[in-house]
């Protein structure tokens, strides 16, 4: 028998339900909000936006608390990470190590969730979620004052590239206030960009014009560091939000831009009464727990912060219960050893074959028990030889990482006013650093400095050009660093 599943959606705007049976929808209910997630900064506030949502599940008849809870992806982080292979309870600590340097927000601020793709030729593929914890923990205290408990959660770029059918894909939703843009490569989002529009009173036209050249911007930035994975022009451009009713705008978008247009759509079922087209993002949600339909989508985890996730018991605890009835078993039965050596003192005097027996029985036993010896000694030869590699391994991996971090720390420190990192690269012996500058000048001085560090061996200019937009004249820069190799 197919199971009910609800999902919930919050952003900046409305609060949206869905609610499914198997692969049918069987409601959809919206309620609008006049306040963003972020400016929620009172009990008051959060009693407020606790009472519309218990408002929305009680008018539309919804009495299950187990929720799936979807939020906007606006201020959240993604990265796709590659590690060298590591046992595996190393991993956690080389992606939380990744995930400190890549990431422009220090971790104290977030909350990380992760998952291992596939482990192939010797690499780690990983995706990463990073959600700021101000508002992960006001969204669940809001959700625990209006009586509900949520069990999944995931940020909207990965629910709508759930429904994608190409496993290499744009996807661009426009709302009101936002739009999203998603490059889908074999499955794997690479960027994820979540842009808010300058005030939501923007004419229609204005924010095609904005949502094009973020599009164009995020295709040539992809493009530019993956030379043999590149977006190719005729690539399925998926659209959804306010230009999914006007074919006109959103096919002349595409093909502006060298892209196949098609309608992001959701693979549910759903009564005629009922447009799904406004609830992509719960469809979303939903196939997180059906996933066969949930598309060409990688990673598929649970975001919901640590701290709420489901309690487990554990595995301690479950190991207590048969530790303890083998360690009675074990009392009983010296017990009644002891019982029987008792009775067999008795009556050695008169039964000299009995305790000759016996004495071979406990001479054999302890033949066991020296070879038992053995045999743990051995293994515990093997464990201190496996802690030596796994330990030599962490002190190389934590020197690689603490240079790496020394490197790009110098890189910044040396920056200079009018001058701005857009990526920075580490091999290990080379860095790359991309960038804009007001003039020349600039750059030429952040070179200096660079080589006043003593970090680099050469430092060379691979590119460097004037460029104008519509409000400045800039300079796009490009460095290739080659790092000392004693260098501490």
């Amino acid at each position: 028998m197919a199971n009910n599943s609800t999902s919930i959606y919050i952003n900046d705007t409305s609060i949206r339900l869905m609610v499914t049976r198997g692969r049918r929808i069987t409601k959809l209910a919206d309620m609008p909000l006049d306040i963003g997630l972020a400016d929620i900064d009172t009990p008051e506030k959060e009693n407020q936006l606790a009472e519309k949502i218990s408002f929305l599940l009680k008018s539309n008849k919804v009495n299950e608390k187990k929720i799936i809870l979807g939020i906007s992806g606006l201020h959240c982080l993604t990265r796709p990470v590659i590690l060298p292979e590591l046992p595996r309870p190393m991993v956690k600590e080389a992606i939380t190590r990744e995930a400190r340097r890549v990431l422009p927000v220090p971790l104290e601020q977030l909350y990380i969730s992760w998952q291992i793709v596939s482990t192939t030729q010797g690499k780690i593929q990983a995706f990463l979620v990073a959600m700021p914890r101000q508002i992960a923990d006001m969204v669940m205290r809001v959700f625990a004052q209006a009586g509900c408990k949520p069990y999944l959660m995931d940020i909207k770029p990965l629910a709508l590239a759930r429904l994608a059918k190409e496993s290499t894909a744009l996807i661009v939703d426009v709302q009101s206030k936002e739009f999203d843009i998603i490059i889908m490569q074999q499955g794997m989002p690479q960027p994820i960009r979540t842009v808010s529009f300058p005030q939501e009173s923007l004419p229609t036209q204005e924010k095609l014009d904005m949502v094009k050249e973020d599009v164009k911007r995020t295709v040539q930035f992809f493009n530019s560091n993956n030379n043999e994975n590149q977006i190719q022009p005729g690539t399925t451009m998926y659209v959804s939000g306010e230009m999914a009713d006007e074919t006109d705008i959103y096919e002349s978008l595409a093909h502006d831009l060298g892209f196949t247009p098609v309608l992001l759509t959701s693979p549910l079922k759903c009564i005629k009464q009922l447009d799904p087209s406004r609830y992509l993002v719960n469809a979303g949600l939903a196939l997180k727990e059906i996933y066969k339909e949930g598309g060409v989508l990688l990673p598929n985890f649970n975001t919901l912060p640590e701290p709420y996730l489901p309690k487990q018991v554990p595995m301690s605890r479950l190991m207590a219960i048969p530790a303890t009835g083998i360690a009675i078993g074990i009392i009983i039965l010296l017990t009644v050893m002891v019982q029987n050596a008792a009775a067999d003192i008795n009556t050695a005097q008169s039964q000299l074959q009995n305790t000759q027996f016996i004495l071979e029985k406990k001479q054999s036993d302890k033949k066991t028990i020296l070879q038992a010896i053995t045999d743990t000694q051995a293994q515990l030869t093997d464990a201190e030889q496996a802690y030596q590699v796994y330990s030599s391994a962490l002190k190389s991996l934590n020197k690689t990482g603490e240079l790496m971090n020394t490197d790009i720390g110098a890189t910044v420190d040396n920056m200079v006013p009018d001058l701005y990192l857009e990526a920075v690269n580490h091999n290990g012996g080379e860095l790359s650093i991309n960038g804009k500058a007001s003039t020349e000048q600039e750059v030429l001085e952040f070179v200096r400095n660079l080589e006043d560090t003593g970090r680099f061996s050469e430092i060379t200019i691979a590119s460097i050009k004037l460029s104008e937009d519509e409000e400045e004249t800039y300079v796009d820069y490009s460095l290739t660093c080659i790092l000392e190799e004693n260098r501490n």
